[in-house]
């Protein structure tokens, strides 16, 4: 456990492409939303879950858990407006740890390996194989805080990992699925 680090969940979307909130979908008898802060709460006691859309159902499958629930009025706007909006409230933490609600393949081993290059000062973040592409889960140090508090609509954190400095931590295909459609839940989570 980490009590320098704070775990920011985003999970306030619509999910239009899916037609019903992806938060509540079921996987292995929870919801996704459920099953991504559980994860983390095994990783630090600081966790900070960034609500909007179906606010009141999401929040109540969450109640017995000690986690902070922060309801984002402008989540329409964009993951970048829902970062931004979410760094505010872990500002007091020397890092954050951004994660999606959607991706629920990913081992909770990943996590724990980007938590393991916390201390050099420089963004961690996930490459996901084969493609290399760079993306969330990562992890950002204080000083990038004010770059994540300026960002707006729907560009996310992206330009920042492109930094030549940030630590790639390999994800295996696998597990770099995003649950959008519901041919995502029919293949991945069936």
């Amino acid at each position: 456990m980490h009590n320098d680090l704070a775990i920011l969940i985003l999970s306030a979307g619509s999910s239009s492409r899916l037609g019903h909130p992806k938060q509540l979908v079921m996987y292995h008898d929870e919801t996704l939303l459920r099953r991504s802060v559980q994860q983390a709460l095994e990783l630090t006691s600081h966790v900070f879950v960034v609500l909007g859309h179906a606010y009141e159902a999401c929040a109540s499958c969450l109640e017995d858990l000690a986690v902070t629930l922060l309801y984002h009025q402008e989540y329409a706007k964009g993951i970048g407006s829902s970062i931004a909006f979410g760094i505010t409230h872990t500002l007091s933490f020397d890092y954050t740890l951004i994660m999606l609600c959607d991706q629920p393949l990913i081992p909770l081993e990943h996590y724990r390996s980007l938590i393991r290059y916390i201390g050099q000062e420089c963004l961690v973040a996930s490459s996901y194989l084969p493609k290399e592409r760079v993306a969330v889960p990562a992890i950002f140090p204080k000083r990038y805080y004010e770059h994540l508090m300026a960002l707006s609509g729907d560009k996310g954190a992206q330009m920042l990992l492109a930094d030549a400095s940030c630590i790639h931590v390999a994800l295996k295909q696998e597990f770099t699925v995003d649950i959008d459609t519901q041919e995502d839940i029919e293949k991945y989570l069936q």
